[in-house]
C-alpha cells in the first residue's frame, strides 16, 4: 500500500516537473539529424530525451534480468541434480552399509556361553 502511494507521489513529482520544465522552456531549438532539420520546442526535446533514456535504461535492465534469471534457473537445475546424486548415494552407502551388517552376522554367528 505504501509502495503505491510512494509511486503515486512520485508520479505527480514528475508530472508537475515537466510542466514546470515546458513553461520554462518555450524557445524553439534547431535539431539536426541525418536527413533534415526540424526546429522543436526545448521543452519537448528535453522530454523527449529524457524518455529515451528511461526507456534504453530499463531495456538494458531488462536483459540483465532475463540474464540472471536463466542464470538462476541453471544453478536450481544443477542444485536438483546434485540433490539427486547426494541422494542416490545416501541410499547406497546405507544399503552397503546393511549388506556388511548382514555379512557379518553370517560370518561370525554368536558362540553361546
Amino acid at each position: 500500500m505504501i509502495g503505491k502511494v510512494l509511486s503515486f507521489v512520485v508520479l505527480v513529482v514528475m508530472m508537475v516537473l515537466g510542466i514546470l520544465l515546458g513553461s520554462l522552456n518555450p524557445t524553439s531549438v534547431p535539431f539536426d539529424y541525418y536527413f533534415d532539420q526540424r526546429h522543436i520546442p526545448l521543452s519537448i526535446l528535453l522530454s523527449l530525451s529524457f524518455i529515451s533514456g528511461l526507456l534504453l535504461a530499463g531495456f538494458f535492465i531488462i536483459l540483465q534480468v532475463v540474464h540472471l534469471k536463466w542464470t538462476n534457473h541453471k544453478l536450481n537445475k544443477q542444485i536438483k541434480k546434485q540433490s539427486n546424486e547426494i541422494i542416490e548415494l545416501k541410499k547406497k552407502v546405507h544399503t552397503e552399509q546393511e549388506k556388511s551388517v548382514t555379512t557379518e552376522l553370517i560370518v561370525s554367528p554368536v558362540k553361546p556361553d
